[in-house]
């Protein structure tokens, strides 16, 4: 049977009008959320190809995890459009000349999903359970280079002479064993 032209471009046509109605005529900005009209919470509901493996990030090793993560968490930096390296809970870094030691200053605002405040002690415990050899983290290395990372997950340094230390709340400082020129954009 066939159809006519007519009838092709009404099938056409028939989903984009639809489409068209669901629209809303109020003003948005330029990203298209209606600044006006925003819910007083804020819900995602996302959908995944199977259950979450973990969502831990010293054990994770999965792509589902990783989606997860980043969608709930933030680290020191934020990597935003062709990887430009934006603020994250870090505020202001401080770079030693050498480029060995990184002062972060975090924000004060940052909390967790419970209300509590993120301190450099989170960093620094987080940082600890990754490099501990008995937390058995197949990422560990990508702390190499942080000063007696290596080390310690050999098993030859304790944990806590890893090169990262809380100063007071809201300073946290990391010792690099060397410059790594990409190290902030491994923060984000």
């Amino acid at each position: 049977m066939k159809l006519k032209k007519s009838s092709v471009t009404f099938l056409v046509a028939l989903p984009l009008l639809l489409l068209a109605a669901c629209g809303n005529s109020n003003s948005s900005s330029s990203n298209g959320v209606n600044k006006g009209n925003l819910a007083d919470k804020q819900v995602v509901n996302w959908t995944e190809t199977s259950e979450l493996p973990s969502i831990d990030p010293s054990v994770a090793t999965d792509q589902i995890s990783f989606d997860a993560m980043n969608n709930v968490g933030e680290g020191l930096y934020r990597l935003g459009k062709d990887n430009k390296i934006l603020p994250g809970v870090a505020t202001k870094t401080k770079e030693s000349k050498d480029g060995k030691t990184y002062t972060f200053t975090l924000r004060k605002n940052a909390k967790w999903s419970n209300g509590d405040k993120v301190t450099a002690k989170d960093f620094v415990y987080s940082w600890r359970r990754i490099n501990n050899p008995k937390t058995g983290s197949q990422y560990a290395y990508l702390y190499s280079g942080i000063k007696n990372a290596d080390k310690i997950q050999a098993g030859k340094k304790p944990v806590n002479s890893l090169g990262i230390k809380a100063d007071g709340d809201y300073k946290l400082t990391v010792t690099l064993e060397k410059a790594i020129p990409y190290f902030k954009l491994l923060m984000g």
